[in-house]
């Protein structure tokens, strides 16, 4: 059953239906986020263990600085995360050749990185499973991209995404750099929207406190009113605007010359061709 969150007042999906003992390979912001998430939602820290001499320690989970002191305390995992930079692929693809076998399933959350990639890597697992999650599973309201290899269990995938928002299933592989562009680095780009907005309410003469208040609440409920109604964006804009208003004469400034659109799509393609770069680097052949 869900349960209330209190810090947070939204629900929390349980983990009742995930039992592996996973391991963590790096634990930064994004995999720290999912893995405070499955906390919350009861995954038993005494079926988690970290790699990661850099991470926050968590209360009852093992930490380990290195994957050779992990297997020197006997570590044991048949489900494995990659959470650390792509760039270490080929590093701890080596740590892990004895450690991943055929009753390992492998998830990654590695910019970049293919399926491809990881059956080339690690051969042995059982499955190879991509993840592209965003900082918002947090607090249950991310989405997750998800294309999977080999005999990858999606009921047990699915349980461990659940309690991190909305899971999006890929036939494939194949669009998952947009994605990461997309999704992966999306929350970024609306923080950014909205502290420029905010910026702007200040040039214009709201203090920078009543500006920054009045540009995440104005976000935050127009994105949720557009979840909740089922319409379409342009259904919605045109029950604000009217001809010849305030609203209009903004619009007028946005869609002038399509710049805007013209400047959104440059920013995917930009994170997502670094997403490709950053592949090659991890494939050795950057």
């Amino acid at each position: 059953m869900p349960t209330i969150n209190e810090d947070q007042g939204i629900m929390t999906k349980r983990l009742k239906d995930f039992q592996g003992r996973m391991l963590l390979v790096g634990c930064g912001n994004m995999a720290g986020a999912m893995l405070d998430r499955w906390l919350a939602s009861g995954l038993g820290a005494d079926r988690v263990a970290i790699v990661d001499p850099l991470a926050a320690p968590r209360e009852g989970v093992v930490q380990f600085a290195s994957l050779a002191e992990w297997c020197a305390a006997g570590g044991g995992a048949d489900w494995i995360m990659l959470g650390m930079k792509p760039q270490q692929l080929g590093e701890v693809a080596g740590d892990l050749a004895d450690v991943v076998t055929g009753d390992t399933h492998l998830l990654s959350i590695l910019a970049g990185v293919s399926l491809a990639d990881l059956a080339a890597r690690f051969p042995a697992a059982k499955a190879q499973v991509r993840i592209l999650p965003n900082l918002a599973a947090r607090i249950g309201a991310g989405v997750s991209a998800v294309a999977s290899s080999g005999e990858a269990d999606m009921a047990a995938v699915t349980a461990l995404l659940d309690p991190l928002g909305t899971i999006v299933a890929l036939a494939d592989d194949s669009t998952m750099d947009l994605v990461t562009a997309f999704t992966g680095s999306g929350p970024a780009f609306v923080f950014r929207l909205i502290e420029s907005y905010a910026a702007a309410g200040e040039r214009l003469g709201l203090s920078a406190e009543d500006a920054l208040k009045l540009a995440t609440a104005t976000f935050g409920g127009a994105t949720a009113l557009l979840a909740d109604s089922g319409e379409k964006p342009g259904t919605l804009i045109a029950q604000v605007a009217s001809k010849g208003g305030t609203t209009q004469a903004g619009l007028d400034v946005l869609d002038s010359d399509g710049q805007l659109a013209a400047l959104l799509t440059n920013v995917l393609r930009a994170a997502r061709d670094r997403g490709r770069e950053l592949a090659e680097i991890a494939r050795g052949e950057g």
